[in-house]
C-alpha cells in the first residue's frame, strides 16, 4: 500500500508524540513506584527496628532472671559437691558399709530438695545409682548440649580441680516411643583428690524452663499491646511469628492471617540472613504480590513480619500515569491539526519536484552527457526548470536537485574518460606480463640424457618480482637461477628483468660464482633510489658428475630428495641479500646430487602461503610434500607442490608471487 505524504506526516507526528510521551510516562511511573517502594521499605525498617528493640528489652529481662537462677543453681551444686567431698573423705576411716550408708542417707535428703548426688569410684561404678546420675552414666555416648561426650567428664584426672559443669537432655537418647518429653539437667562433675573418685551432682531445670515459657507469653502480650499503637498501611499488616510459622501477635488487615500468606521460604531466608526484604508472588494466583520485610530474633526463634500489597504501593504511580497519558493524547491531537495545515502548503511545490524527478528517470544518462565538448544537455535543462524560488527546505531541495543534475552530467563525462584510461592501462599491464614471461625461459626445458628441468611461476599481480632462469654456461655446465625481488608490481618486474640480464652477463664473464654474485650485487646497488634488493640463488650443475656449485644470497634454502623420499636441506648461505649495498663478499659452496636425486628451488611465496586462519604453509609441510613425490619427474613434483599449497590456502587470496625450479639428476653411473 502506497501512503501519501500527508499520511506519512500524520503517522510521523503520532509516532513522535508517542515516542516522546511513552518514555516519560514509563520512567515517571517506575521512578514514582521506586520512590514509593523505598519509602515503604524505610517505614518497614523503622517499624521492625522498633519492635526488635521492644522484644530485645523484654527478652533481656527474661534472660537476666534465667542467668541469675542458673548461677544460683551452680553455686548450690558447687557447695554441695565440696560438702560431699569432705563427707566422703571424713568417712574414709569407717567400714565400707557404714561409709556407703551414711552417704546414701545424706543423698536421699538432698534428693528431696531436687538435688541428685552420687559418687563414681575409680572402678567406674556408682555408689548409690541415683536416678538422674545413673541415667547419664549408663550411656557413655551421651553428649551435653555443647556436643561433649559424657565419657570425657568421668575421668577425675582429666577434670580441673574446681570441677566441670555441663547441661544434658535426659531421655532424649533412649528408644522410648511412648513419649517424646525430655528433661534438662545441670550436672556438676567434681573430682576427689588422691582417691581418684568423682562426685556427680545434678539438678533439673524444668522449673526454670517452665518459668521462661510463662515469661515468653508475657512478652507476646506486650508485643501485641505495642502493635495496637502502630499505624500500618491500609491493606498491610505486622505480625510476630514463631519459628514453626504460628502467628503469635498481629495487627493490620485480616488477610495476613490466611494460611500461606506469609511464605515459609521467606522465613527460612530471614533465619539465615537475620533480616530480609522479600517480594512474594503466589504462582497459583490466589494472592496478589506482597512486599515483606522480615527480621529474625534468634534467641527466641521468632520472626517480626511487616507486609503491604504491591498494588497499594503502586497506586499513586498508576494515578499519575493515567493523568500523563491524557495530557499526551491531547498534545497528539493538537500536533496532528498543525501538521495538516503545514502539509497543505508543502505538497504543491513537492508535486512539481516529483514530476521533474520522474522525467529524470526516462533520460539515458550516457547519451545525455554527450561528448566532453557539449555545453548543454537534457540534464542541465532539467536542472534549470525547478521551483528554487521558495525560501524553505523545499526550495533548498529543488536547488540541490538542480546542482545534482549539473554535477551528474559532469561526473558521467569524467567517468567516461577515466574508464578509457583504465582500459588502456589494463592493456599495457597485460602486455607487460607477456613481455616479462617472455624474458624467462620456457618452464618445459629440453630433455637431457642426465638432466631434466622444470619451472613454475605464478605472479600475485599482473606482473611480479620473482624470477627463474636456466641455460648452459660457457663451460658446459647447467646454470640454474631463482630469485625474489623485495617488492611487487611494475617496479619489481623492472628490477627482476635487470637481475636476469646481469646474471647471464656475469656468468658469461666468469664461472667463479662468488665473484659473479659480488659483481651482480655491485651493479644492482648502484643507482638504486628505491632501495630494492633481491634474494638470489645461482647454481652450476654438472650432469655427468652430479656436482653442484652454488651461491645463495639470502634466498630460501634448496631441498634435495632421493628416490626413497629422504629430504635434506642446503642450509649454507653465501652472503646477504643482493643489491642492498655495494662491496659485499659472497662465498661459493659445493654439494653432490646422487643418481636419482632431485633438487627443488622455490621462493617464499610457497612457505609463507597463508590460509584464512593466518597459518603458514611452512618449511616442514613443504619437505613432507617433496618426500611424498619421490620418484616423480620435476614437472610432476612442481604440480604436486602447487596443489598442496592451493589446498592449504583454501579460499584465501594469493599474497605473494610463487616461483619454483626443479631438476633431477638422471645419470645411473658413479657420481664422480
Amino acid at each position: 500500500m502506497t501512503l501519501s505524504l500527508r499520511s506519512k506526516f500524520f503517522f510521523l507526528v503520532v509516532a513522535a508524540v508517542t515516542l516522546a510521551a511513552v518514555p516519560i510516562i514509563f520512567l515517571t511511573y517506575h521512578e514514582l513506584r521506586d520512590i514509593s517502594l523505598q519509602r515503604e521499605q524505610e517505614s518497614f525498617a523503622n517499624i521492625v527496628v522498633l519492635m526488635e528493640d521492644n522484644v530485645s528489652s523484654r527478652y533481656l529481662d527474661l534472660l537476666s532472671v534465667e542467668i541469675a537462677d542458673v548461677l544460683r543453681r551452680k553455686d548450690q551444686l558447687r557447695t554441695m559437691a565440696q560438702l560431699a567431698q569432705t563427707t566422703w573423705m571424713d568417712l574414709s576411716t569407717v567400714s565400707r558399709t557404714d561409709q556407703v550408708h551414711v552417704f546414701a542417707n545424706w543423698s536421699q535428703q538432698l534428693q528431696a530438695t531436687g538435688l541428685y548426688v552420687d559418687l563414681l569410684e575409680k572402678s567406674g561404678s556408682l555408689i548409690l545409682s541415683s536416678p538422674v546420675v545413673h541415667d547419664l552414666v549408663s550411656d557413655l555416648t551421651h553428649k551435653d548440649v555443647k556436643g561433649r561426650p559424657i565419657a570425657s567428664m568421668l575421668e577425675p584426672r582429666s577434670l580441673p580441680a574446681e570441677g566441670e559443669f555441663a547441661v544434658f537432655a535426659l531421655n532424649a537418647h533412649k528408644n522410648d516411643q511412648s513419649t517424646d518429653k525430655t528433661e534438662t539437667a545441670l550436672v556438676f562433675f567434681f573430682p576427689i583428690p588422691n582417691q581418684e573418685a568423682l562426685v556427680i551432682l545434678a539438678v533439673l531445670l524444668s522449673d526454670i524452663i517452665e518459668e521462661a515459657g510463662t515469661k515468653e507469653q508475657h512478652i507476646i502480650r506486650g508485643v501485641q499491646d505495642k502493635f495496637t499503637t502502630l499505624h500500618v498501611h491500609k491493606n498491610g499488616f505486622i505480625a510476630l511469628v514463631s519459628g514453626a510459622g504460628a502467628v503469635l501477635a498481629y495487627q493490620g488487615h485480616p488477610f495476613g492471617q490466611e494460611p500461606g500468606r506469609i511464605p515459609r521460604e521467606a522465613l527460612e531466608h530471614a533465619r539465615s540472613t537475620r533480616q530480609t526484604d522479600f517480594l512474594y508472588t503466589d504462582s497459583q494466583g490466589k494472592f496478589e504480590a506482597t512486599m515483606l520485610r522480615i527480621a529474625y530474633f534468634k534467641a527466641l526463634d521468632w520472626f517480626i513480619v511487616a507486609a503491604v500489597p504491591q498494588s497499594d504501593i503502586e497506586a499513586p504511580a498508576r494515578v499519575l500515569t493515567q493523568h500523563l497519558a491524557g495530557v499526551a493524547v491531547f498534545s497528539a491531537v493538537l500536533s496532528v491539526l498543525g501538521m495538516l495545515l503545514l502539509t497543505a502548503r508543502l505538497i504543491k511545490p513537492l508535486q512539481t519536484l516529483t514530476e521533474k524527478i520522474r522525467i529524470l528517470g526516462t533520460i539515458d544518462l550516457t547519451k545525455a552527457a554527450g561528448s566532453v565538448h557539449q555545453e548543454y544537455s537534457p540534464l542541465v535543462a532539467l536542472a534549470t526548470e525547478l521551483p528554487v524560488e521558495q525560501g524553505d527546505e523545499v526550495g533548498t531541495l529543488a536547488q540541490a536537485f538542480g546542482d545534482m543534475g549539473r554535477a551528474l552530467d559532469q561526473n558521467i563525462r569524467t567517468l567516461t574518460e577515466t574508464t578509457a584510461v583504465k582500459e588502456r592501462m589494463q592493456g599495457e599491464l597485460s602486455a607487460a606480463r607477456d613481455i616479462q614471461m617472455g624474458i624467462l625461459p620456457s618452464p618445459h626445458a629440453p630433455r637431457h640424457a642426465d638432466l631434466e628441468v622444470a619451472a613454475f611461476l605464478e605472479p600475485a599481480k599482473e606482473v611480479g618480482g620473482d624470477l627463474y632462469d636456466f641455460f648452459v654456461a660457457p663451460d658446459g655446465r647447467q646454470a640454474l637461477i631463482i630469485g625474489d625481488v623485495s617488492d611487487k608490481g611494475v617496479p619489481a618486474a623492472l628490477f627482476m628483468s635487470m637481475t636476469v640480464t646481469l646474471v647471464r652477463y656475469a656468468l658469461s664473464m666468469t664461472t667463479d660464482l662468488g665473484a659473479a654474485m659480488a659483481s651482480i650485487n655491485d651493479r644492482l646497488s648502484h643507482n638504486n633510489p628505491g632501495c630494492m634488493f633481491v634474494t638470489l640463488f645461482i647454481g652450476l650443475f654438472d650432469p655427468h658428475t652430479g656436482v653442484l656449485e652454488f651461491v645463495n644470497g639470502g634466498h630460501c634454502p634448496p631441498l634435495i630428495s632421493d628416490a626413497a623420499g629422504q629430504v635434506r636441506t642446503l642450509t649454507q648461505m653465501s652472503g646477504p641479500v643482493v643489491g642492498a649495498m655495494p662491496g659485499l663478499p659472497y662465498q661459493g659452496h659445493k654439494t653432490v646430487l646422487g643418481p636419482g636425486e632431485t633438487c627443488l628451488l622455490y621462493s617464499d611465496g610457497i612457505t609463507e602461503a597463508m590460509n584464512t586462519q593466518q597459518q603458514l604453509f611452512g618449511d616442514e609441510q613443504l619437505a613432507e610434500v617433496l618426500a611424498t613425490c619421490a620418484g616423480q619427474t620435476p614437472g610432476e613434483i612442481l604440480d604436486g607442490v602447487f596443489a598442496a599449497v592451493l589446498a592449504h590456502r583454501g579460499t584465501a587470496a594469493q599474497s605473494d608471487d610463487i616461483t619454483m625450479l626443479c631438476w633431477a639428476h638422471k645419470r645411473q653411473g658413479s657420481a664422480g
